[in-house]
């Protein structure tokens, strides 16, 4: 037999049938999450969100609280009236009628020459033609001086603002990417207490056992017992509106479903022989917790810490939208939602858009968490 049948393979050419596994753990697991597509779509959504809502106030070139009131309930999408002689209008749904241009971009506020209020009419003069504002029975109208309709229609997008205006009129698009960088500082801030907090009492509490477990468990469920929004709420009724204060309210009360998750895995492994021979090695206790227990039970934790990203935007969200959150003028998307839900009928676009930003974020991390709880399955494994 020739030396050469025995010289070693190209990794590429290895297959696992004939050599066995040649990946770790690690990279198995991302060779799974990368087969979940609706994963992957959604870690670039996330990313994308991310990215937006830290660089994109920057870009806009507006301030999340600077008003323009003229151009208050601004819509996304405008009409362009075009006159006989190319001069092209934008009537606001409250009666105010400016010049604009073929693009989009609402410019200077026309004043009327003459108000009719009796007749429900307002006249204009422009470029020494005149021109009608009509809001009677038959709806908002704006004619030429024969009481015709202007010849030229057509809806554009808003150059002005993007994504209109609010109430007050303020720049939607910059107070939602400036909302969506507050509501996603309070969910990952109480995602870092959950795992820092959860972790260490719920190991502690599994590896010591007896009494004290007793006691650090019993503790958790009188905390249990009552809805964690409930806490949530006379926490921040006590300590008043803030982000620091949204913060230590939620971080409070998020590490409990952690705690018991991480002691129930502390549990199920503590009795394991390489415990036992960290123990006869005279590794002391809470070494035995930080490199011996929690590293393998890693994975759940994870999955938990990523999924409680979710609920942590739901609840920033809603006690935003009860007037518990942020203190406005800073925007979050729960105080976007409680301020578009007053225009709901008029200018439904004002609550619309906070909600699938709220929706689409937290789609994308109970999909990304659901691919990693099955990447991180040993059982999976093939």
């Amino acid at each position: 037999m020739s030396s050469i049948d025995f010289s070693p393979l190209a990794r590429s050419a290895k297959r696992a049938e004939d050599t066995g596994s040649e990946i770790s753990y690690l990279e198995d697991v991302l060779r799974r999450f990368r087969q979940n597509k609706l994963a992957v779509a959604s870690v670039f959504v996330i990313l994308l969100i991310l990215a937006a809502s830290f660089f994109g106030p920057a870009l806009t070139g507006k301030g999340y609280d600077a008003q323009q009131l003229n151009l208050r309930n601004m819509p996304p999408r405008i009409e362009i009236l075009t006159a006989a002689d190319g001069t092209r209008f934008y009537v606001h749904p409250e009666l105010r009628v400016f010049l604009a241009d073929e693009r989009g971009l609402v410019g200077e506020a026309l004043e009327p020459s003459k108000k009719e209020l009796a007749k429900k009419r307002y006249d204009y003069t422009v470029n020494g033609r005149a021109y009608q504002l009509t809001f009677g029975g038959d709806g908002l109208k704006f004619l030429d001086e024969n009481g015709d309709p202007l010849p030229g229609r057509e809806t554009v997008w808003n150059q002005n603002y993007r994504l209109g205006t609010d109430s007050v009129g303020r720049d939607i698009l910059t107070r939602l990417l400036y909302g969506g960088r507050i509501s996603l500082l309070v969910a990952f801030v109480t995602s870092f207490f959950t795992l820092a907090i959860g972790v260490i009492y719920g190991g502690i509490s599994g590896y010591y056992g007896g009494n004290v477990d007793i006691v650090m468990m019993r503790i958790v469920e009188i905390l249990m017992a009552i809805p964690s929004t409930i806490y949530v709420i006379l926490l921040m009724v006590y300590f008043g509106q803030g982000i620091t204060n949204i913060l230590i309210a939620m971080a409070a009360t998020s590490w409990l479903g952690m705690a018991r998750l991480v002691r129930a895995q502390v549990l199920s492994l503590k009795e394991q022989e390489f415990v036992l021979a960290a123990r006869c090695a005279g590794v002391k206790p809470l070494a035995i917790i930080v490199k011996h227990l929690l590293p393998n039970c890693i994975g759940p934790i994870i999955v938990s810490a990523t999924l409680s990203i979710p609920g942590a935007i739901a609840t920033e969200a809603f006690m935003s939208f009860i007037g518990l959150g942020v203190a406005p003028p800073m925007p979050s998307w729960g105080i976007l939602s409680n301020e578009g839900i007053g225009a709901i009928r008029s200018a439904p676009y004002q609550i619309l858009l906070p909600s699938i930003a709220i929706s689409l974020t937290m789609f994308s991390f109970n999909f990304m968490g659901d691919g990693l709880r099955d990447a991180l399955d040993p059982r999976q494994r093939k």
